[in-house]
C-alpha cells in the first residue's frame, strides 16, 4: 500500500486510509448540488475527484497516524472490521489489513498513546474497538481514548432516547459504549491541549461536538480537518454542504473561518475524506480556495 508520508523536524505524520479512492454517490453526499452544479465543481476540482456525467465523486476516509519523540496519536478511528452496518454497505463486515499496515509502518496497537476521535460518527470510531470473542474490546490497550465531551454527551442522550439501539448506525454499540465501559475516554474541552504541541479546535456545525485537530511541529503547523470540509469542491463553493451536517449554517461558518485561516497562514491541511495526495497549503483563488498538495515522497 501507498501511503503519503510527511516528516517535519522531529514529527512524522503517516496517512493510513482506510478506505481509500472511491467514487460516491455525490447525491448520497451533497444532496443539495443539481447536475449542473457537478458540471461546475469538475471543472474546478482537482482532476479525477469529480465526475459530473457519474454523478460521483472521489472520496478517502483518512486515519492519521502523528510520530513525536514523545507520543505517537491516531487522529480518527475509520470505519473498522467486523462492524455490522447493513445500511452502509461500503462499510458493512469488512475485512481489511489496517492493523498490517499500522504494523508496516512499524507500530502496533500498544504503540499507540494516544487515539482522538474528532467526533463520534460511525466512519471516525471504527479502529476504536475490535472484535474479541463476543465482546469489543479497545484495539489500542495502552491509549488514552480523548473526545469532547459535549460529542459524548450528545450521543449519550441520543442513545438513551433511540428504542432500537441503533445509534449512529450501530457504532455507538459496538466501537463507543466498549470504550466507556472499559478504559473511559478522556473527555476533554474542544479547546484541550492533549499533548506537548497537539491541541484541539471547536469546529461544531457538523455535529455537536466535533473538533479538529491542531498539531505544532516546531517546524510548522498542521491542521486535521476532520468533517468541517467533505470534498475539494467545497473549497470553490462555500455554498456545499453535506447532507450529514446537524446544522448547515454553522457548519459552513465552521468551515470559511477554518479554511481563511488557513490560507492566510503557512498551514499544512491533512483532511478526513480527501483522496491522496491529501497533504497541501490553501490558496485563496476567485472568492474561494484552492488546495495545492505538497510534493512529498509515498512510503510504499
Amino acid at each position: 500500500m501507498d501511503l503519503d508520508r510527511l516528516e517535519i523536524g522531529k514529527v512524522r505524520v503517516t496517512c493510513l486510509p482506510d478506505l481509500a479512492d472511491v467514487a460516491w454517490p455525490a447525491a448520497a453526499i451533497f444532496g443539495g448540488m443539481t447536475q449542473a452544479d457537478l458540471v461546475a465543481a469538475e471543472a474546478v476540482s482537482p482532476a479525477g475527484t469529480v465526475d459530473a456525467a457519474a454523478g460521483t465523486v472521489r472520496l478517502s476516509f483518512n486515519c492519521y497516524v502523528v510520530e513525536t519523540p514523545t507520543f505517537t496519536a491516531l487522529i480518527d478511528g475509520g470505519i473498522g472490521n467486523g462492524k455490522n452496518r447493513p445500511d452502509r454497505p461500503a462499510w458493512h463486515m469488512r475485512e481489511t489489513p489496517f492493523l498490517q499496515a499500522l504494523a508496516a509502518i512499524g507500530i502496533a496497537p500498544e504503540d499507540v498513546d494516544i487515539v482522538i476521535n474528532t467526533h463520534l460518527h460511525a466512519d471516525h470510531v471504527g479502529w476504536n474497538t475490535v472484535r474479541d470473542g463476543e465482546v469489543w474490546r479497545p484495539t489500542f490497550p495502552n491509549a488514552r481514548y480523548v473526545v469532547a465531551a459535549r460529542e459524548l454527551a450528545h450521543w449519550t442522550a441520543v442513545h438513551a432516547q433511540t428504542p432500537d439501539g441503533d445509534t449512529l448506525h450501530g457504532a455507538f454499540a459496538d466501537s463507543v459504549l466498549p470504550i466507556v465501559e472499559t478504559v473511559g475516554f478522556e473527555e476533554v474541552a474542544p479547546d484541550a491541549d492533549v499533548a506537548p504541541g497537539l491541541r484541539l479546535r471547536p469546529a461544531p456545525g457538523h455535529c455537536p461536538g466535533m473538533v479538529v485537530v491542531a498539531l505544532d511541529t516546531g517546524a510548522g503547523d498542521i491542521l486535521f480537518l476532520a468533517d468541517a470540509v467533505h470534498h475539494p469542491l467545497q473549497l470553490a463553493d462555500e455554498r456545499v454542504v453535506s447532507n450529514f451536517c446537524e446544522d448547515p449554517d454553522l457548519a459552513r461558518e465552521t468551515r470559511r473561518a477554518l479554511l481563511a485561516e488557513a490560507a492566510s497562514g503557512d498551514t499544512i491541511l491533512a483532511p478526513y475524506h480527501f483522496p491522496a495526495p491529501v497533504f497541501g497549503r490553501l490558496k485563496a483563488d476567485a472568492g474561494g480556495f484552492r488546495f495545492e498538495p505538497l510534493e512529498i515522497a509515498q512510503e510504499a
